[in-house]
């Protein structure tokens, strides 16, 4: 199978560029990457070195910014039977592409529409980790099988649980920047760009539409490491009014079944907010105290 690796960036020359180099040390080489620049690239970085591996590679500028639409533009361009998603400061273990490929050559019908696999580096699960995640289940954001959608219409995120995916795995959802499709599901759906105004979640609504009509699988096997940025480090009210306008979103699109749906989306969004106004109470104090700095 052909195999194509997109990558949008923003103004992170230095991450990209180790995303890259892993990609040179994979045991499987894709045949093309496309990385599609937001900001202002001087450099496609390693370009001759994946053009001296027989590897194509294209660069693309966007005057528009938005991570959903570099994602729809690097679909237009892409040539590969397999779309591979990557986030620009990630880098791979090196049989990360070989351990994807194994789940597409295991399924000649093409019944799998996508496979994502895992961020290798999540925090350790601590106690006051568990604590969080004993108060998310009760409030139906969370759950013990990462990878399913809630009846409140929150997702059970990888690496937000005690219990990680040990084998290949069916799910209803996959996080974007670990995700790769058939090329075919494409001459279908699209991800959904109205979403630049809601911030977040254009990767969950997306692949939970596709599990409608194809099967989605993550692979544990399938590693990467995630290097959060400086420049992730995003306002946190915005943040969390982004996260509120997509679960409203996601919850009345796909998950809305009558008047007790809504009990169960009440409820989970109001622990959410309970949630971020502890954060941010003790957050505060800590950092009066000296103990936590500030950002």
């Amino acid at each position: 199978m052909k195999t194509s690796v997109i990558i949008p960036t923003y103004h992170r020359p230095r991450e990209l560029r180790d995303c890259l180099a892993s990609i040179l040390a994979q045991t499987v080489l894709p045949s093309e990457v496309l990385v599609i620049d937001d900001g202002r690239l001087e450099e496609w970085p390693l370009e001759r070195e994946f053009q001296a591996r027989g590897i194509g590679y294209r660069g693309f500028r966007k005057d528009a910014p938005g991570l959903t639409a570099s994602r729809n533009l690097g679909i237009r361009e892409a040539h590969g039977d397999v779309v591979f998603f990557l986030d620009d400061d990630t880098t791979l273990h090196p049989d990360y592409l070989e351990q994807i490929l194994r789940v597409y050559e295991a399924d000649p019908s093409h019944e799998v529409g996508g496979v994502g696999g895992v961020i290798a580096n999540v925090k350790p699960q601590t106690w006051p980790r568990r604590v969080r995640h004993a108060f998310d289940v009760f409030f139906l954001q969370s759950g013990s099988r990462e990878g399913t959608i809630l009846p409140s219409g929150f997702g059970v995120d990888y690496g937000s649980s005690p219990y990680p995916l040990e084998e290949p795995t069916r799910v209803q959802f996959l996080a974007g920047g670990v995700s790769s499709f058939r090329r075919e599901v494409f001459d279908e759906m699209s991800f959904d760009e109205s979403f630049r105004g809601y911030g977040l979640g254009e990767d969950k609504d997306f692949t939970y539409r596709l599990s409608k009509r194809r099967r989605l699988v993550v692979t544990p096997f399938a590693r990467l490491d995630h290097h959060e940025a400086p420049q992730m480090r995003y306002d946190k009210r915005r943040r969390g009014r982004e996260k509120v306008l997509f679960q409203y979103r996601f919850f009345r699109d796909h998950v809305r079944r009558g008047w007790v749906s809504w009990l169960f989306f009440g409820h989970a969004l109001l622990g959410y907010l309970l949630a971020r106004t502890a954060i941010m109470v003790l957050s505060r104090e800590m950092i009066q105290m000296g103990l936590y700095p500030a950002i």
